[in-house]
Parts: C-alpha cells; sequence; structure tokens
C-alpha cells in the first residue's frame, strides 16, 4: 500500500513512518516543514509534500493523488483537530481515497454527549461531519493519554499540575496531584505502541470504519507513584485535592469563569474527571486483534525514557 502521513513529523507521525515502513508499505509525507526529520527518514520516504499552511489545498491534493490510505497525525489543537481534518477529508474524497484514520487518539469520546467535554465536541462534530456528507470510512483509535504526555515528557505535551494535570515534573522532589481517593485507574499508551496498532488496523483490509480500543496498560495514582519511586530510587509524594465531586465542580466554576477561549487553561480539570469518573474508561480493548502486538509496561517506558 502507498500511504499518507499528513503531519508527518510529530510525535505519532514519526513512529507511524517506521511503523508502516517495517511493514513492507510505501509511506508519503505531508507536513509544515521536512527539517524535524532526520535523513534516514526521509529516504525511507515515497515522496513529501511541504505545506505553506494547514488549508494549502494544492500541497494537499498533489500529496493525495495515488494513495490507497491516510493517517491524519496533526497536532490536537482546535483549528487542526476539526477545521483542518475536515478539509482533508473533502480533498481525500474528490481524489477517491476513502480509507481513514483520523487524528483522535485520545480518551474514548464516543460515550461523550455534546457540552460534556467541550474540547471532544470537536471530535463528535468532526465523526458527525464525516458520516453525513462524505464517503470516506474512517476508523477511530482510542488509547486513554500517553505515556509521554502524561509525565510531561519534553516536546510530548504537558499534563502537569499548571495545566491542571497530575505529575509534576519538576522539582528535586517529584510529586503529583491526585483528586478522588487515588486508585482510580489510568489507561495510558506508549506512542510507539499506538503506532504499531494504528499501522497494524491501517493495512488489515478485513477491518472496516468503526471505533477501536487500545492501552498498553492501566495504573493508578498510587501504582504509578510506586513503581516510579521504585524505578528511580527517589520519593514521590501525592498531593491530594479533594474528591471527585470536587473535581467536577472546579472543572464546571473554571470553564464558566474563563471561557472556551481559555480551555487550555482548565481542560485538564476535565480530562482528569472523565477518566478518574470512568466515563471514557476502555472496558473492552481490542487486544485479540494482533495478539502479537507489545504493550509496553509503565516500568519499560521508564527504563527506556530516563529523562521522564
Amino acid at each position: 500500500m502507498l500511504i499518507l502521513i499528513a503531519g508527518i513529523t510529530g510525535n505519532i507521525g514519526v513512529k507511524l513512518l517506521s511503523a508502516l515502513t517495517q511493514r513492507g508499505h510505501a509511506v508519503r509525507g505531508l507536513s509544515r516543514s521536512k527539517d524535524k526529520l532526520s535523513e534516514k527518514d526521509l529516504q525511507s520516504l515515497e515522496g513529501f509534500y511541504e505545506l505553506s499552511s494547514w488549508y494549502d489545498v494544492d500541497a494537499i491534493r498533489k500529496s493525495l493523488r495515488g494513495v490507497d490510505a491516510v493517517v491524519c497525525a496533526y497536532s490536537p489543537v482546535p483549528v487542526l483537530a476539526l477545521d483542518a481534518q475536515v478539509l482533508l477529508v473533502r480533498i481525500m474524497e474528490e481524489e477517491g481515497v476513502t480509507r481513514f484514520i483520523p487524528s483522535t487518539w485520545n480518551a474514548d469520546w464516543s460515550v461523550l454527549h455534546w457540552g460534556d467535554v467541550p474540547y471532544y465536541d470537536l471530535f463528535l462534530a468532526l465523526q458527525r461531519q464525516i458520516a453525513m456528507s462524505t464517503t470516506i470510512e474512517p476508523i477511530y483509535i482510542f488509547v486513554g493519554i500517553f505515556h509521554e504526555v502524561f509525565f510531561s515528557k519534553p516536546g510530548h505535551g504537558g499534563f502537569g499540575p499548571d495545566s491542571h494535570g497530575v505529575w509534576d515534573p519538576n522539582g528535586p522532589v517529584k510529586r503529583a496531584e491526585v483528586w478522588g481517593t487515588g486508585d482510580e485507574k489510568w489507561q495510558l499508551t506508549t506512542e510507539e505502541d499506538c503506532a504499531e496498532f494504528t499501522a497494524e488496523l491501517l493495512v488489515d483490509l478485513s477491518k472496516k470504519a468503526g471505533y477501536y480500543r487500545f492501552c498498553s496498560g492501566e495504573y493508578s495514582s498510587r501504582e504509578i507513584a510506586n513503581i516510579y519511586a521504585q524505578e528511580r530510587g527517589v520519593q514521590v509524594n501525592l498531593d491530594f485535592k479533594g474528591s471527585i465531586e470536587q473535581l467536577r465542580a472546579t472543572a464546571e466554576k473554571a470553564k464558566r469563569e474563563m471561557g472556551l477561549g481559555r480551555f487550555f487553561e482548565w481542560g485538564g480539570y476535565y480530562f482528569q474527571l472523565i477518566q478518574l469518573d470512568g466515563t471514557v474508561y476502555m472496558e473492552r480493548l481490542d487486544l485479540k486483534l494482533y495478539p502479537w502486538l507489545k504493550r509496553t509496561s509503565l516500568v519499560e517506558f521508564l527504563r527506556e525514557h530516563q529523562e521522564v
């Protein structure tokens, strides 16, 4: 297959390139700049098209010609999550490309209703627009939260207390802010595991449009702190902030006072809320589809990423 990765220079895009080429498929890249790609990665590409902006229709159209499938790995910012992906879909339809994996590697928003979490409204809108106005056959993949984001690995997004997340990456003593009892589960997935699952699903033509769920493992905040402390030989302090209901009230107040335009200042509250209260907990994972795929444990991730 010839596969286009839109947003190939991002964290998931680069890993998808490796996963797909290792499976013997040709990969074409589309991004703002190829500077982030290594020389080895560039040489492995069938071709590369440079975007002047997310609405560079000419570059998008050229990149789509002749491909069998598309994976969108755009950054998860609102204009790219909705506007840019809708544009990509429109041109895909004109070029006759129907197999598509959108950039939706996040919590299982399929169980949410409009307004539950404003950020995920973007993906609900994307899903509805595709379903009602195109012939595109999207495959949506849910993974919980990336290890790299949870631990605020540099260059991979942040989910620390400054954005109302959990893990504080700063300071000599490690600290995690915890809502609830600390025993509620987080479903975590490494970027590499995500790319491997995505690649398998994309090239498996027996799998049609729909929702698929995967995660590397699940751990409570207490378990995460204990594993980290044991692996690194350091103390991890748990800073309990309140009950789940108090978290819900805090999230709603922040949204009301700050407004939607400042979502990234209070969105962490909501992401914690829907994880910890079980709303988006994935009870049924599609692990049996490809049982040979590795599921990286938290211990393995910490050993492979000493910078965390």
